[in-house]
């Protein structure tokens, strides 16, 4: 499980810096930005990787049945809307804010429902009780990284230029918080996604797909009505603000192809973190989850720290939050541990 652990933390490490070009393209409406991440990152990658990495995937989503695909679409498009909430917080308050509280939420709803489903025994022993410690330490430490987040002075590094002017800071501050939340409540549909829809990954497996790219059966579906919601709101801004014609300026293509790159990167963490649920058996989710969230964290928040996004007292709360999510990361490993010895022969 040691493999698993650490697949589950280097997709916590991409995921949490995918973004980082945002800080580089405030010239560049949102809505652009995010239409190229959307549409390469949901609709044209994970078709393509399916395709090239599972044996007649068409036949794998006909033998999984219309049902559940049907049920996948309709995650995906509700999940969707998680999408267009980070974007914009990340607009107005960063990345590591933006992460420590749509992870906090995501943490306790996307872990836990999955652990009291799939494992209730487990909460009276020694497993649950080191889970329950992993999590509330998890909790705990994005909560404290978002009030570090609140005691900075700056504005976000992120910010769009039509927030620049015009708009009390303590109010765009607001407006982030409150979309980073909404974000968290509907994150964790993704990964109650993956915890009961084992059945494309099943048939995918039997199909001769490998393990590392198993889950693109799954994501096929999901993401795909994901660039639904996310595609008819860029193309709500783009009437609304006139921003298409910005693809046609000379900085167009350098633009679009930092919103390709960030792409790239949030679905190589997708597949990090999808290869490593079979090291995880059953727990992958329980396990997994938690710690690539809280990794994930760690790695926006470094990032920042680096930039000097962080300084003074903000910068002592986020180390506080950061040690905290360290020891959640801790115990989730001793978790991994005594699963380890009860499934050994």
């Amino acid at each position: 499980m040691f493999i698993g652990m650490l697949l589950a933390v280097l997709s916590g490490v991409f995921l949490g810096v995918c973004f980082l070009p945002m800080r580089y393209m405030t010239k560049f409406a949102w809505e652009n930005t995010w239409f190229v991440w959307v549409i390469s990152g949901c609709l044209i990658f994970p078709p393509i990787i399916a395709w090239l990495t599972i044996p007649s995937i068409f036949q794998v989503l006909d033998q999984v049945g219309l049902r559940l695909n049907l049920i996948m679409l309709a995650v995906g498009l509700v999940a969707g809307m998680s999408g267009i909430c980070i974007g914009r917080a990340i607009g107005m308050v960063g990345i590591a804010l933006t992460n420590s509280l749509s992870n906090g939420m995501a943490l306790t709803v996307g872990a836990f429902v999955p652990l009291v489903i799939q494992h209730r025994e487990a909460l009276h022993g020694k497993i649950g009780m080191s889970l329950m410690a992993g999590l509330g330490l998890g909790a705990l430490g994005v909560v404290i990284l978002a009030v570090a987040g609140s005691k900075r002075k700056q504005e976000s590094a992120y910010m769009e230029i039509d927030y620049k002017g015009g708009t009390r800071m303590t109010a765009i501050a607001l407006t982030g918080v409150v979309l980073a939340i909404t974000a968290g409540l509907l994150t964790p549909l993704q990964n109650i996604g993956i915890a009961f829809g084992g059945q494309f990954m099943k048939v995918a497996q039997a199909h001769g797909a490998s393990e590392a790219f198993m889950t693109f059966a799954f994501y096929v579906p999901y993401l795909g009505t994901s660039f639904v919601s996310n595609g008819l709101y860029c193309a709500h801004l783009w009437r609304k603000n006139g921003t298409l014609k910005q693809f046609r300026e000379s900085r167009g293509f350098r633009f679009t192809t930092m919103a390709v790159g960030m792409a790239v990167v949030w679905i190589t963490g997708l597949m990090f973190y999808g290869w490593a649920m079979p090291y995880m058996k059953t727990y992958g989710p329980v396990i997994g989850w938690p710690v690539m969230l809280a990794s994930m964290n760690l790695a926006s928040a470094t990032v920042e720290y680096c930039y000097g996004d962080w300084k003074g007292e903000s910068l002592r709360t986020l180390s506080y939050g950061l040690a905290a999510l360290t020891l959640s990361i801790a115990m989730f490993a001793y978790s991994n541990l005594l699963i380890q010895r009860l499934i050994s022969p």
